[in-house]
């Protein structure tokens, strides 16, 4: 059995570690084992499911201050802890969007003796210093490596030039299929039945850009008394948005779902879903609206990788929020009926049985 050692900040319920999730529930667990290492003590929302299918976590608190004399400490401290760990393990795989924590988690994992190191690139910019990533990007290219990237711009963001794999951040399609039922089901169980619901998941920081979504709402509900917009997820701005809208004067039209299990469910309710992100690296929220025939308003910042089916539509940042509005109350008008995409879906590369197979194919060739 070959064993995989994942290094992410936590398991919590977020883009990068909803993937690992899936290819962990796909993979053949009987040839291919994985744990994982994680930086946040606290408990994420995957961990029962881990512990539940045999997988093991592993604590280490480094310091997240971004300044040159604290990740020293925190290589040091990976190194200890990855020399005890490197008997174990054949793979070290690195989930970032960062180039100084790939240099410095490959460089450690290498000189703790752990055979094959993975960096795997899941975004195409950084709210970190871009300058300190530009740096060790370049030096990242001195060290032996399997390149992997959720998509083109994810790929050259991390490795530029150098050859790299795409690994599509695929879903389990039987679980997103648009069900007429369902739909009903969720909307009467969520009080949504006679709403216009704008739908949103993702982790209150400033990439995701809750603030300027917040502004496209006001403006779209003042000739739309029926819509309201559910926000789903976690995060440090969290109370900030809570504050905003309160200001607006909107709180009887802003749910605020904190983290769900059943997202899928209430992505069938949902009667459009607004992103406006500053940057992404391909996001498995996207993959998952669009399976499921969500009309999707995006930022043009998103890569064009994508646009899966013909159901998303692009607007600048840089457009007013009165143009945002306007594209809403277009769709809002269309009222197309949604279909399966299972097919497309497929075609496309995004099954996560098909991305499974090809992970597992690569751990098991060393």
């Amino acid at each position: 059995m070959k064993k995989v050692l994942h290094y992410v900040s936590s398991m919590k319920r977020a883009g990068e570690e909803t993937f690992i999730m899936n290819v962990y529930r796909n993979i053949d667990r009987n040839k291919v084992s994985f744990d994982f290492l994680v930086t946040d003590s606290e408990e994420g929302d995957y961990d029962k499911e881990i512990y539940s299918m045999g997988g093991k976590i592993y604590y280490i608190h480094l310091n997240r201050l971004h300044n040159k004399l604290k990740q020293i400490d925190n290589f040091y401290l990976l190194k200890k802890k990855l020399t005890v760990l490197a008997n174990e393990y054949e793979y070290f795989h690195i989930h970032t969007q960062h180039a100084m924590d790939a240099f410095l988690s490959a460089l450690a994992a290498k000189m703790a003796g752990i055979p094959n190191v993975i960096v795997h690139s899941h975004n195409s910019s950084t709210i970190y210093n871009k300058r300190t990533h530009r740096i060790f990007k370049a030096l990242l290219n001195y060290i032996k490596i399997n390149r992997f990237a959720c998509g083109v711009d994810a790929g050259k963001w991390m490795y530029g030039n150098r050859d790299f794999l795409i690994v599509n951040n695929g879903i389990d399609l039987t679980e997103f299929k648009f069900d007429e039922k369902k739909r009903k089901n969720i909307r009467e169980k969520m009080n949504w039945s006679n709403k216009y619901v704008v739908g949103h998941v993702g982790r209150f920081n400033e990439q995701k850009n809750h603030n300027f979504l917040i502004d496209v709402f006001y403006n779209f509900q003042k000739n739309h008394q029926e819509a309201i917009l559910v926000l789903i997820g976690a995060g440090e701005l969290k109370e900030k948005i809570q504050n905003k809208v309160k200001r607006l004067k909107i709180q009887d039209k802003v749910f605020f779902l904190g983290i769900r299990e059943d997202v899928k469910d209430l992505y069938q309710g949902m009667d459009i879903f607004v992103f406006p992100s500053l940057f992404e690296g391909l996001p498995v929220v996207l993959v998952e609206t669009q399976a499921l025939d969500l009309p999707c308003i995006i930022s043009n910042t998103i890569t064009n990788e994508i646009d899966i089916n013909s159901n998303i539509y692009r607007l600048s940042l840089s457009d007013s929020v009165q143009n945002w509005s306007n594209k809403i109350d277009l769709v809002y008008r269309k009222n197309s009926k949604r279909i399966d995409t299972q097919n497309i879906m497929t075609k496309k590369g995004y099954n996560i049985k098909d991305v499974a197979e090809k992970l597992q194919k690569i751990y098991l060739e060393n």
